[in-house]
């Protein structure tokens, strides 16, 4: 006989209140534990996912694992503002579409499922979970899913899953995800390492997906996706998810937060700017301790320090390093002169403009702050050309 059941996760932490998760796990089909079933042929596979909000940033999340290839491109979707979506059990995308649109419409997650379940967009054979805006969530497992499965809710998150050896796969990726630090990736990593421990044999998942959301999170503030990884096939996705997150995290967050600390910083709110800021630089330190020699991560560290008036003399000493590293890149000389030129030294950064532009072949952007650096040096009367440490006026 089939098992679903609703819990309150009443023996969990309390989650912070910037957060709420929704998962949905699934175990090996073929397990030999008594409340599950071998899966029909087509029956859905053994699947599992985490959904998160954190308030304190406004960014939603989904990570996914699944049995089948390509979970990313079928089970979930997220809009920054109106919450996420997962269906991991005959998953129907335009449902979820649907209810991310009531939701961004104002509804909160109960109201919008219960609008699907009256529109009879949700089977007996489907499940659903569904996290707002407000990071609150709701549920839906129908009486044909395979067992074991169910919801299982506590304050804030929701954990769901189907064709489970038992409910304790769902109480130990919540407890996981509760009690994980970091960023919002990285706690819904370490809730599907959990799950996957005790769902799945280490290697059965053949798909695996993570999808973060946050208003101007694309990149350069495109669209809302800070963070949209898939590894549609292999044979240890969820470990290959992990691996893929933390380049990921290295290369193209760092910028992200640089971005949201300017953000606030225009707005006036200098505390989420500098929160901002040091995840950004730590971002950019962690890429060049992964490859100190990589002219491109010394690059983009030194840009950083330069124009943010952090660390000036490290910033003229990384871009050196990268130049060492590839000296005939423009880009280079250019952010070399800028971190000159941001310290004060203007004559150093006049000789680094000028080189960039003699290797850009006269690059527009090079002659412009060449030019730029030529119009200080005339503010100051031309005592920066026998002194290179007269300060610029700005």
């Amino acid at each position: 006989m089939r098992r679903r059941t609703s819990i309150p996760l009443g023996s969990l932490t309390p989650l912070r209140s910037f957060v709420a998760v929704v998962a949905a796990l699934t175990c090996v089909s073929g397990s030999a534990a008594a409340s599950a079933r071998d899966p029909a042929p087509n029956s859905p596979p053994p699947a599992f996912a985490v959904v998160a909000f954190d308030s304190s940033n406004q960014e939603w999340g989904v990570a996914a694992a699944s049995g089948w290839i390509a979970v990313g491109a079928r089970s979930i979707d997220a809009q920054a503002g109106a919450g996420a979506w997962l269906g991991l059990c005959n998953p129907e995308r335009a449902a979820g579409r649907r209810a991310i649109d009531h939701m961004g419409r104002g509804l909160g997650a109960r109201a919008a499922l219960d609008s699907l379940l009256g529109e009879g967009l949700l089977g007996a054979d489907q499940q659903m979970a569904l996290i707002d805006r407000d990071g609150l969530t709701a549920g839906y497992t129908g009486s044909r899913c395979p067992t074991w499965a169910g919801e299982r809710a506590g304050r804030g998150y929701l954990c769901q899953g189907m064709l489970l050896r038992a409910e304790e796969a769902v109480t130990a990726m919540a407890r996981s995800f509760e009690a994980a630090r970091g960023t919002l990736g990285e706690r819904m990593l370490a809730a599907l390492a959990a799950g996957e421990a005790l769902a799945f044999v280490r290697g059965h998942a053949q798909s695996a997906a993570l999808l973060i959301v946050r208003d101007g999170g694309g990149l350069d503030g495109r669209s809302d996706r800070l963070t949209d990884l898939r590894v549609d096939a292999s044979s240890d996705a969820i470990a290959e998810l992990r691996r893929v997150y933390a380049i990921h995290a290295t290369t193209f967050l760092p910028a992200a937060h640089a971005r949201f600390g300017d953000d606030a910083r225009r707005r006036g709110d200098s505390i989420s700017a500098e929160r901002e800021y040091e995840k950004a630089e730590a971002g950019f330190r962690s890429a060049v301790a992964r490859s100190p020699k990589d002219p491109d991560a010394l690059n983009e560290l030194s840009w950083f320090l330069a124009t943010h008036g952090r660390e000036l003399e490290e910033a003229i000493r990384y871009a050196q390093a990268a130049i060492i590293a590839r000296p005939d890149d423009p880009n280079l000389h250019d952010t070399l002169a800028e971190a000159q030129y941001r310290s004060g030294v203007l004559a150093d950064a006049i000789e680094s403009a000028e080189r960039a532009v003699r290797l850009s072949g006269g690059a527009g952007r090079y002659v412009e702050r060449l030019e730029r650096l030529m119009r200080e040096r005339s503010t100051l009367g031309g005592a920066a050309g026998s002194d290179s440490t007269a300060k610029p006026s700005r």
